[in-house]
């Protein structure tokens, strides 16, 4: 998965985000998408067991990671979310109690740790890795993952489970009512969102995901960006928005994938009309 390294744009510290991939069912169309929207290259991994598992670079750092195959199995193509642990066997534990979920692992990843993909309480799938030593995973910069944020029926519900696990605190930066999204801290440092779905905006038969928002360039935008992913044969699942994190659109890749396009330098100071999943939030990294 991630490249090891001594330099690396976020701390492996408990709780943070330490890595996120994508699972295709057609791994060099996805790899031509991400390489036209992103510039992304790629590291090939040999052996037999990764045979099918690539390595995106952008600007020579490690970026995110594309699979051949959904992981896990039977469940549709999609982006995973990987959060470190110390410890995954406390980390099974307690998913377990808490009524979510193991699907796979804990699985040795030779060099890189172990890793375990489970079912959060709320029915959103997420990962967590056990580091065996630092490793470089670029973050924020254009082309890089920016913010991550768990859309949940079970907005309460989400917020307790992941503070059990992790300590997290939360802070509604919302309404609570109209708009009901928390960011999550710990240390000092925000780390991730958590977005309640509504009716109003939200099928109703979407299950709760990670929302995973990766950084344009800003001489590009998110306008432009996304025209960019239906040449390249993705989709637009919603037009960019304005939100006061920065412009967003939600779009898939070919595989069906979802993410949300973002440029954090194009904001608004209070939003009036409240898009299609759109939030009133703040930038997470002004704490």
């Amino acid at each position: 998965m991630g490249t090891q390294g001594t330099n690396r744009d976020e701390s492996l510290s408990t709780g943070s985000v330490c890595w996120a991939d994508v699972s295709s069912t057609d791994l060099a169309a996805s790899r031509e998408f991400y390489s036209g929207l992103f510039g992304w290259t790629y590291q090939i991994h040999s052996g037999r067991r990764r045979k099918h598992y690539l390595t995106a670079l952008c600007g020579g750092r490690p970026v995110a990671g594309l699979s051949g195959a959904p992981v896990p199995a039977g469940y549709p193509a999609g982006w995973t979310l990987y959060l470190a642990s110390t410890n995954l066997a406390r980390t099974a534990q307690v998913l377990g109690r808490r009524g979510g979920r193991v699907l796979t692992g804990p699985t040795d990843v030779p060099g890189q740790g172990r890793v375990l993909l489970g079912v959060d309480p709320t029915g959103a799938v997420v990962g967590f890795w056990q580091p065996a030593r630092p490793w470089t995973f670029r973050r924020v910069a254009p082309g890089s993952l920016y913010w991550a944020e768990l859309d949940t029926w079970n907005g309460p519900g989400a917020d307790e489970f992941f503070a059990n696990l992790f300590g997290y605190q939360q802070r509604q930066i919302g309404d609570g009512i109209e708009v009901d999204y928390t960011t999550w801290s710990r240390d000092g440092k925000t780390m991730l969102g958590r977005l309640e779905m509504s009716e109003s905006w939200a099928d109703p038969d979407c299950v709760a995901h990670w929302m995973l928002h990766f950084a344009v360039e800003p001489q590009i935008g998110t306008d432009a960006a996304a025209n960019r992913v239906l040449v390249l044969g993705g989709r637009v699942d919603i037009d960019p928005y304005d939100t006061e994190l920065g412009r967003v659109a939600r779009v898939a890749d070919p595989s069906g994938a979802t993410f949300a396009l973002i440029d954090p330098t194009d904001r608004v100071d209070v939003i009036t009309d409240l898009a299609a999943g759109s939030a009133r939030v703040d930038d997470p990294y002004d704490d």
